[in-house]
């Protein structure tokens, strides 16, 4: 099994622990679950480290231009708050961050055999998705995950996106679901559909009929 597993002991299925707490629980503080850890670089393309201990989370091709570990830093920056972790492109980037792409192939990254990462994190989705059904009343049924991100935090925070559709529906959905997993401990901090990508009417230019207005897409990481 990988470093990232071996964080913390706890032995609690906490997936439902806030829905025992009452209408009249009140947070005194800010849950630290909800809010974004800080992007933190951890190791430079040019550090005495092995870089493949890091994939895929480490671009190593030299054929690319290269960029400042400080550019790489405000980009890496940049993806994590405009896809609240979810979408991050590991192939713009050289150095390593403290935001990692999971290996759903590497078969023991987070648990003891026979478990396997893609297993844990097939786990980790149909929970999600069933507080998912519960919270909406819906009937979505898991199909299968797109990737994982995470960080380490009191545990392992990940950032799963995987497809869900309805039982009577040939189309599926994308999901994204913010877990914090630390041993048995399975956290569902949030389960959501995937925001679709916002249209913006601009003003044509003066050569375009004035009361057509363009569509842009706003960039999308994948």
């Amino acid at each position: 099994m990988g470093d990232d597993s071996d964080r913390c002991d706890s032995m609690r299925d906490d997936s439902d622990k806030s829905d025992s707490m009452g209408e009249n629980y009140v947070y005194d503080l800010e849950d630290w679950r909800t809010t974004l850890e800080p992007v933190d670089l951890e190791y430079t393309d040019e550090d005495d480290v092995d870089g493949t201990r890091y994939y895929p989370s480490i671009r190593r091709r030299e054929d690319e231009e290269k960029i400042s570990p400080e550019d790489e830093y405000h980009l890496m920056e940049k993806q994590v708050e405009e896809s609240k972790g979810f979408d991050i492109d590991f192939a713009k980037f050289r150095c390593v961050f403290n935001y990692k792409l999971a290996d759903l192939d590497l078969e023991n990254q987070f648990v003891y055999e026979p478990e396997t990462t893609r297993g844990l994190i097939d786990k980790l989705s149909r929970k999600s998705l069933k507080r998912f059904n519960k919270t909406n009343s819906t009937n979505h049924e898991f199909v299968k995950v797109i990737k994982a991100n995470y960080h380490i935090t009191a545990g392992i925070m990940f950032f799963i996106t995987f497809e869900g559709k309805l039982l009577n529906d040939d189309d599926s959905k994308l999901f994204q679901a913010k877990i914090r997993y630390c041993g048995r401990t399975i956290d569902i901090v949030s389960c959501e559909l995937k925001p679709e990508k916002k249209v913006h009417s601009i003003e044509a230019p003066d050569k375009e009929h004035p009361k057509k207005p363009r569509l842009t897409l706003e960039p999308s990481y994948v």
